[in-house]
């Protein structure tokens, strides 16, 4: 192979690798965002006690369980206010505001970062 050859076939070889790596980080970027931005709901907590899992609150709603937990990454250091708030809810409906993706296989819930209680 020429000269030019090895050239030409080192710069597509390098180029397929950036539209790869590109690719990735724009995937990465996707599921970064969906992971940390915040969403509300509406529910109507089930269950929650003051009883850690794993170093982690459960709270368990009519659309599905939460975690709450400390997040020095998110600045959150008030788990037990949280928790002590879907306590006092517990019954009633309430607006919660969480983060993150709910994986069964990895045993991984969505974490609660704000509770407060829907007045109807």
């Amino acid at each position: 192979m020429s000269d030019i050859g090895k050239v030409v076939k080192k710069i597509l070889a390098g180029g397929a690798l950036c539209a790869v790596a590109a690719g990735g980080l724009t995937l990465t970027g996707v599921t970064g965002y969906s992971y940390f931005f915040t969403d509300t709901r509406q529910v109507t907590i089930t269950d929650a006690q003051m009883t850690k899992v794993d170093h982690k609150f459960m709270i368990a709603t009519d659309y599905r369980p939460f975690q709450n937990h400390d997040a020095w990454y998110r600045g959150k250091f008030n788990s037990g206010t949280v928790q002590n708030e879907a306590i006092r809810l517990k019954g009633k409906k309430a607006e919660i505001t969480y983060y993150g993706w709910r994986i069964p296989i990895f045993s991984t819930y969505e974490h609660i970062v704000g509770i407060k209680e829907v007045k109807d």
